[in-house]
């Protein structure tokens, strides 16, 4: 495959970059490395050529390519890519990098759908953190901040919150940890201007040969109570298409 739409906007030297980090390995947690194949990676590489193709006439599109340029981490760039097309599929209007006239600060994208307008910001985590309600208060911060004087939803990565003993998915402590202090500072009146804190991980899924591979997306949302503004949980049907939701 030729990636051209990852040449034409993110320039040859990060496409190479992205496949020395695939041919590295680097995206392998499990030893031995050499037993995995490269081929699943290479196939989420191709759907991120699609995505983009789908998103250069969208508003704001030139300002979300020129930070994406600088986004080194595959995974990061995987994962905020994946949580717009999501976003993309059932919004009537989507722009992306708009500024909050509130503050100045630029949240991933404002969406668009039937009476609703909101926020949208990502934030992945890399590895478990040393403290999870540190970790939690942050993540409260950073909401406040991209969504002062109006509403959104953060998306938070957690890929590293699962483990896969012989192929079979295992939740960690931190992940419910996490989940509980978030509910906890919602229940207390943080928050006001966030919707909801939805909890993403992503699957690579493929034959045992790698001839097919596919991407599963599963998404954990932490709704605010209804009582302190929360939204009934069919708005998030309604804005997220994706393959698994799970309310926490």
């Amino acid at each position: 495959m030729e990636y051209e739409n990852i040449k034409k906007y993110l320039g040859e030297e990060w496409l190479n970059e992205q496949k020395q980090f695939i041919e590295d390995k680097k995206w392998v947690k499990v030893e031995p490395k050499d037993k995995i194949s490269n081929k699943p990676v290479f196939y989420i590489l191709g759907k991120i050529d699609e995505i983009i193709k789908r998103f250069e006439n969208i508003e704001g599109f030139s300002k979300w390519v020129l930070e994406a340029k600088n986004t080194n981490t595959f995974e990061d760039f995987l994962f905020e890519l994946m949580v717009l097309e999501d976003l993309l599929l059932k919004s009537d209007s989507i722009v992306l990098k708009p500024i909050n006239p509130v503050n100045n600060k630029s949240p991933e994208a404002l969406i668009k759908r039937g009476e609703y307008s909101f926020y949208i910001e990502m934030k992945k985590l890399r590895d478990l953190p040393n403290s999870i309600s540190n970790k939690a208060d942050s993540l409260f911060k950073k909401a406040r901040e991209k969504f002062s004087g109006s509403q959104g939803i953060l998306f938070i990565g957690t890929f590293d919150f699962f483990e896969y003993p012989e192929g079979n998915e295992t939740i960690l402590s931190e992940f419910n940890l996490l989940k509980r202090l978030i509910q906890l500072r919602f229940e207390r009146g943080y928050g006001s201007s966030t919707l909801a804190f939805i909890l993403v991980n992503f699957v690579i899924k493929t034959t045992p040969n790698f001839e097919k591979t596919g991407l599963e997306k599963k998404y954990y949302i932490i709704n605010k109570p209804s009582e302190k503004g929360g939204k009934p949980l069919r708005f998030f049907e309604d804005i997220l298409e994706v393959d698994s939701f799970t309310y926490l």
